[in-house]
């Protein structure tokens, strides 16, 4: 279902944690001095693919300004119902970086603290003038005044985990935009405990679910695609069973 429906109908404090990555608003561009829309069958640079591989109507086109409302609106969701930390992965593209910026000022209060995806290799430029694009933020919204950077969690000794996560792109997954299992591994092990429940409002094909499994943490998650949430299920039956063979 959507996200910003089931989240609605959940109780305030109702998980512990949340970690997600929404869709980019990828299709949006500017073209001369004006934003204007992908086409539904552009492809992704030289690579064959088509921009817009959503098969249930998103277009990942909004406005600027509907997009950052709507970003706010699940922020705000995921703050309400969860205990502790929101991890918020987004990479500053054309289609929402002036919105991604404007996130940052509104929450400025509420942010405990970016941390960097430095993905290893970058992504080539499809334009002259533009630079190769190699991180990703990953922005970690907490309740009350947040003035200082330190987490309630802290599963790691002092001094010894960056604010930096070197980790490289996702390489298994046919679903373009997955983050790889590492990172969402890494964070979960980082800054739950064992037990804990993690929602993903953008489930896409599971990864957070995969990660919280092998993590022994319980999830909870979302996901308005049926291809990708087909593709969710059968690879967290897949885990569970690996689970119980061992």
């Amino acid at each position: 279902m959507d996200c910003l429906e089931g989240m609605r109908q959940m109780a305030d404090g109702s998980v512990d944690h949340c970690l997600t990555s929404p869709p980019y608003n990828f299709c949006l561009r500017v073209r001369g001095e004006d934003y204007t829309r992908r086409s539904k069958n552009e492809e992704f640079g030289h690579t064959g693919q088509k921009m817009n591989k959503y098969t249930n109507g998103l277009t990942d086109d909004l406005d600027m300004e509907d997009y950052f409302n709507w970003q706010c609106q699940c922020i705000d969701e995921m703050l309400r119902i969860s205990k502790g930390v929101v991890f918020y992965n987004i990479q500053l593209i054309t289609g929402n970086k002036v919105a991604v910026l404007q996130i940052l000022g509104k929450y400025a209060a509420n942010i405990r603290e970016v941390l960097i995806w430095d993905k290893k290799t970058a992504e080539p430029a499809m334009h002259e003038g533009v630079l190769n694009s190699e991180y990703e933020l990953i922005i970690a919204f907490d309740h009350g005044d947040c003035k200082g950077r330190q987490f309630r969690t802290a599963n790691w000794e002092r001094g010894t985990l960056s604010n930096v996560l070197r980790i490289g792109k996702n390489r298994e997954n046919d679903h373009r935009a997955a983050f790889p299992l590492m990172l969402p591994r890494q964070l979960v092990h980082n800054f739950t405990n064992e037990g804990d429940t993690v929602c993903d409002p953008f489930m896409g094909s599971g990864t957070t679910a995969i990660a919280c499994i092998k993590e022994k943490r319980h999830f909870v998650g979302f996901e308005l695609n049926k291809e990708y949430y087909e593709k969710a299920v059968k690879r967290i039956e897949a885990e569970q069973s690996q689970l119980k063979l061992f």
